[in-house]
């Protein structure tokens, strides 16, 4: 007999179920706080939450989390495609994108290794 407990489209249906109900109640809350701050990443606070406390069962989760990782790359056409539009203003400040991201990298490993250093003091 049919098991729709079983099934490969339930268990995918179920995990992409309980990703987006952490989304909406991340937005949901998100919109009420005075400040903004982006819904998903507290959607992700609360399926981490609700995965460590495991009243989700990981198991629940991991196969669809699985197949977005997997097509992720897709995800991010559209965002690329949206950026040609912005091509001149790219190209105008190239320069300062560049030497930011550098100066921004070597800032971070300057205090990473310096936190480092004091840990093991």
């Amino acid at each position: 007999m049919f098991n729709p407990s079983k099934s490969q489209a339930f268990i995918f249906i179920r995990g992409f179920v309980v990703l987006l109900a952490c989304l909406i109640i991340g937005n949901a809350i998100a919109s009420l706080l005075p400040f903004a701050f982006p819904g998903s990443i507290i959607g992700l606070f609360v399926l981490f939450f609700l995965l460590s406390s495991q009243l989700v069962p990981l198991s629940w989760v991991h196969d669809s989390g699985q197949l977005i990782l997997r097509h992720m790359a897709i995800l991010f056409i559209p965002v690329a495609a949206g950026l040609l539009s912005y091509m001149d203003v790219l190209g105008d400040s190239i320069g300062l994108i560049i030497s930011a991201a550098l100066s921004g990298l070597i800032l971070i490993l300057l205090v990473v290794g310096r936190l480092y250093q004091r840990l093991q003091a």
